[in-house]
């Protein structure tokens, strides 16, 4: 036989996928994993995926920026649990 080779796949997911080390996948036996930093984004970035306005979002997003007052960086992770959970105020409607 040759020389072994390393070859890298690269997975995006919500959750972490259920691979295991030593496990058998295509033929090839894993190594080793690694978790990649998450790199932030900026409100621009965040506008264009959500559909609202820059400052929507830095307003919304005020308590996890990361970034200096005129560079609002965020974890994109972070700001759609915050962008998409929804606020109840009073009480529930009685039909």
């Amino acid at each position: 036989m040759g020389a072994l080779q390393e070859y890298l796949i690269v997975v995006e997911s919500n959750k972490p996928p259920h691979v295991t080390i030593g496990q058998n996948i295509g033929g090839a036996v894993v190594k080793e994993l690694k978790e990649v930093e998450v790199k932030l984004v900026s409100a621009a970035q965040l506008a264009k995926i959500y559909n609202l306005s820059v400052n929507t979002i830095r307003d919304k997003l005020v308590s996890i920026n990361q970034g200096t007052a005129g560079k609002c960086l965020y974890n994109p992770q972070l700001a759609h649990n915050v962008l998409t959970t929804k606020n109840q105020r009073g009480r529930p409607r009685a039909n």
